[in-house]
């Protein structure tokens, strides 16, 4: 990951430091996706001031994911959780303590970033039918 200009990478994590700590706090899905949205949302405001591929990246990613989260709480469930497998919501405080913790370092560690940013792929990949599917063979695990 290409070093960020030191007042968007500041930025980057004071706001996503506030939203982790947030989504800690929610007690439901609906709340938790709201200051998920902020890894997209601020993402998407600091490209206008500085491009790069790798935010871009977060940005998409987070957005498809909150989309896809957000569709899944809509459709009732049989599982007891509202259609989350037993520790998602967890799954998503921790990616979220880990994506703040990434852009909080000095130097921004390219290894870490990605494996947080796929993490939120997989952790949306999981609430889709065949990720479900797979969840329940125990072949794809939170």
């Amino acid at each position: 990951m290409p070093r960020l200009p030191r007042q968007v990478q500041k930025r980057l994590a004071s706001e996503f430091r506030f939203a982790a700590s947030k989504i800690a706090e929610a007690g439901d899905i609906a709340e938790k996706m709201y200051y998920f949205s902020v890894f997209f949302g601020e993402a998407g405001r600091q490209l206008n001031v500085h491009w790069d591929t790798d935010l871009s990246l977060l940005h998409v990613v987070v957005q498809a994911a909150c989309n896809q989260i957000g569709a899944r709480a809509q459709i009732p469930q049989r599982m007891p959780t509202g259609g989350f497998p037993d520790g998602f919501l967890p799954a998503i405080d921790d990616v979220s303590q880990e994506l703040a913790a990434v852009f909080e370092d000095k130097e921004l560690d390219a290894a870490r970033f990605y494996a947080a940013v796929s993490r939120v792929a997989e952790l949306m990949y999981l609430v889709g039918g065949n990720g479900i599917y797979l969840h329940e063979k125990g072949a794809l695990r939170l």
